[in-house]
């Protein structure tokens, strides 16, 4: 799998130049066969000494397998897992040093919270061919009898990575868990080199790779197996990941080797990043570029690690459940209050929640971005008022790059079952790999949008054609001139139905009830908005505009208020103005009042709904066949495609998780009348549990964030109060949670939300998502919790 970066962004742009400049300054006239080794090595030896190394990280001299080197750990807390990271430092195989190198590898060990030990193996041509090799050798079989080991390099230390690699393979040897290979040289035969150097090449040339390549090999070969990896038998060799830049001399042989491994069998990804030079990566912390791709090489080694890992059992202060935006921000919070001790647990294999499994075409954020981004961390790069859902997972991995999260986060890990202890004041886990866990305090972050709903339809699983959800998404699938058919016209229905209209040969969309739909008043973002955005103060501005701004389309839920009928008629106006056809425009007209639903922004929904190709089917379904769907009135239409968009089931909340609190009860016997949770966060009788975006805690006219940042602040509060009152746990009281949602369901009976079906309420009626006021009543009432209304035992 390979996938191309195009790196964005003023600041990255400027950056780049300058370190770009630098480069060809101070390295490229260096990196000559004009100049001996010797003066090569004590200029980059200067160089080394202006490193700086990130808070956080520790260094320490060492010796491994007879090889000297250096450990560089994130010292705030122990690895999530165990591993550590073999670093080969580049330098073709004659220069470079483990200190010249810790600008790169003191970021790995703190992105990816995993020890890196930097090796200092033999260079040439003191030390020819095979001697770095069986240094690497030595080292990695020492290492591997504590634990799985991600052997990495650049350059030609990625060239020896891939190298050690092979030698293991045939002396039947452990393997590494995973090769990291940046920037490789992996050919050193004269083929191996372009026939022009690229423009944007800051510092290596043929000549200079030539005469290195001379000293390594002495009389071996440049063809020999070990030297020119490239060119040998690659099966069987552990997951790679690969990343180059475009302008750089080894660009090619990058390229060639993802190839080669392809075509083995190697399980393998190539991140190639447009315009940037050989092993940018080591500007990590100047460069956003370079520090995505930081983030890119610990994600892949937790990854690999977690397969190449048997059951592990750890401790830790805080268990978070999901690595959506709830669990983002209750990580960089616990950080910020001095708690560095917790993991993030995640089933999916990014972080992201909802933007990482709703990746359909037009999926994007139906508030302002504005508002859709933390007060903590605005996000200046917004291309658009809307956002996509690529550019909001990419922000979340801003985040969690930025304050240190990807380290502390065990990705495609699913949690089976969560127990109090009481004796103890701990949370007990299990993973469904059989991994244990304990935890003082856990978090379920996973939100009302992480369990999917798949419509209850006789024959749905007979269908032969391809069937789609809207959260699982195949985008190698192509839909041109296929006849498609849509279950559901909400919200998420509402985006793809557009851009799969433009490509499908003809698309049935099955609607049961028309949604609202008002414009959305999206455009473009200019470079302009974009630099006033780096503005704090700007940017503050813009976003409590939009905040005050949504909190006014609350007022339209209330009956009689001036903002309603407002509403009322921009919807109205809105719908004649796109639908001319009256009899479409009269099936699309809602039945039920304004708010009861989630309300549609969108301005490209209905022109869809009125396109040649395209019917709305208002028809029951009766049932599905193996080839297509059969409404109320008898006809079937012949499909090819079914998508579901459906969404999730907001009803049956962590239903796909044992969570035992006090006395042996669980969750699903506590919601058996349904969820319930005080002010959305605990529920009694679970101490030291606390939700994100629990029951009653979800908007329709604002961004959940603004909902968020409190929930955070009120757990980090009740976690601080157990912590420092020597206490074991801490619940809320039994007759407050009840006081508190007796209040709310009444508020709730005679609201908007009351009057119709929707996902915000159970067939019984109760609405068991919506808070019904004002973002600040809920705020207010959320952020500093009174501990009267807790049990501290």
């Amino acid at each position: 799998m390979r996938k191309t970066y195009s790196p964005r962004g003023f600041i990255e742009a400027l950056s780049a130049f300058l370190i770009r400049g630098s480069l060809k300054l101070v390295l490229k006239p260096a990196f000559s066969p004009r100049w001996s080794i010797d003066a090569q090595r004590r200029w980059l030896a200067r160089l080394a000494r202006t490193t700086l190394v990130p808070a956080g990280v520790s260094i320490e001299p060492a010796t491994v397998g007879g090889v000297a080197g250096e450990w560089l750990r994130r010292h705030e807390t122990p690895p999530v897992r165990p591993g550590v990271i073999l670093y080969l430092h580049g330098g073709a195989y004659c220069v470079g040093s483990a200190h010249g190198h810790r600008a790169l590898t003191s970021r790995i060990a703190l992105a990816s919270g995993l020890p890196v030990f930097s090796l200092e193996y033999r260079l040439a041509p003191e030390h020819r061919f095979p001697a770095a090799i069986d240094d690497v050798v030595a080292a990695f079989c020492a290492l591997n009898e504590q634990g799985p080991v991600v052997i990495a390099g650049d350059s030609a230390g990625g060239g020896l990575a891939l190298a050690a690699a092979l030698a293991l393979r045939d002396a039947d040897a452990p393997r590494p868990a995973a090769l990291v290979l940046l920037s490789p040289w992996v050919d050193m035969t004269p083929a191996g080199m372009p026939d022009t150097i690229p423009a944007g090449e800051a510092m290596l040339s043929t000549d200079w790779a030539s005469a290195c390549a001379a000293h390594y090999l002495g009389d071996a070969p440049p063809e020999s197996p070990l030297a020119s990896p490239l060119h040998t038998d690659l099966r069987s060799l552990p997951p790679t990941l690969i990343q180059a830049g475009t302008d750089e001399l080894l660009h090619d042989q990058a390229v060639a080797l993802h190839d080669a491994l392809e075509a083995a069998g190697v399980e393998v990804e190539c991140d190639i990043t447009e315009r940037r030079w050989h092993v940018f990566q080591m500007h990590g912390g100047a460069l956003p570029s370079a520090d995505a791709a930081i983030a890119r090489i610990a994600r892949f080694a937790h990854a690999t690690l977690a397969h190449a890992t048997p059951p592990i059992t750890t401790r830790h202060e805080v268990v978070i459940l999901g690595a959506g935006m709830s669990g983002l921000c209750m990580a960089v919070q616990l950080k910020r209050a001095g708690i560095n001790d917790f993991v993030i647990l995640e089933k999916q294999a990014g972080l992201g929640g909802t933007w990482w499994d709703n990746t359909y075409p037009g999926a994007h954020v139906d508030v302002p971005a504005p508002a859709y981004s933390f007060s903590f961390a605005p996000n200046p790069g917004w291309s658009r008022r809307f956002a996509s859902a690529p550019e909001i997972q990419a922000y979340m991995q801003q985040v969690a790059e930025k304050h240190g999260l990807i380290g502390h986060m065990r990705l495609g890990t699913r949690l089976a079952e969560a127990t109090f202890d009481e004796s103890s004041g701990r949370w007990q886990f299990a993973t469904e790999r059989g991994d244990a866990l304990s935890a003082r305090f856990f978090v379920c972050s996973t939100g009302p949008l992480s369990q999917l709903r798949w419509p209850d339809i006789p024959g749905l699983a007979d269908f032969r054609g391809k069937t789609l959800h809207s959260a699982r998404w195949d985008h190698s699938y192509a839909m041109a001139g296929k006849r498609v058919a849509v279950i559901g016209t909400g919200s998420t229905a509402s985006q793809l139905v557009p851009p799969v209209a433009a490509e499908a040969g003809q698309l049935h969309v099955f609607q049961r009830t028309a949604n609202w739909v008002m414009p959305r008043l999206d455009r473009r973002y200019t470079v302009l908005d974009r630099l006033l955005a780096h503005l704090p103060p700007y940017a503050a501005a813009v976003r409590a505009a939009w905040v005050q701004a949504l909190e006014l389309g609350r007022r339209g839920f209330d009956e009689g208020t001036l903002a309603r009928k407002s509403m009322l008629m921009t919807a109205a106006r809105h719908r004649d103005k796109q639908v001319p056809d009256a009899a479409l425009r009269e099936r699309l007209t809602p039945p039920y009042p304004l708010g009861c639903k989630r309300i549609i922004y969108s301005n490209d929904f209905y022109p869809a709904l009125c396109r040649p190709n395209v019917e709305l089917v208002t028809d029951a379904i009766t049932r599905i066949t193996p080839t297509g769907v059969v409404t109320a009135d008898g006809r079937e239409r012949e499909i090819d495609t079914l998508v579901c968009a459906t969404g999730f089931d907001a009803v049956q909340l962590l239903s796909s998780l044992r969570i035992t609190g006090r006395g042996g009860r669980t969750l699903a016997e506590a919601w058996s009348d349904g969820p319930a949770a005080y002010q959305g966060i605990t529920v009694a009788g679970f101490p030291n549990m606390f939700l994100m975006l629990g029951p009653n805690t979800a908007t329709g006219h604002t961004s959940t964030l603004l909902y968020i940042e409190p929930e955070v602040q009120h757990a980090i509060t009740c976690m601080q109060a157990v912590r420092t009152g020597g206490r074991r746990w801490i619940d809320v009281r039994p007759e407050v949670a009840d006081a508190w949602n007796r209040d709310l369901q009444q508020r709730l009976g005679s609201s908007v939300w009351s009057q119709c079906r929707s996902w915000y309420r159970m067939e019984n009626g109760r609405v068991i998502a919506i808070f019904p006021g004002f973002t600040r009543e809920y705020v207010k009432a959320v952020k500093k919790p009174d501990l009267a209304d807790y049990t501290l035992a």
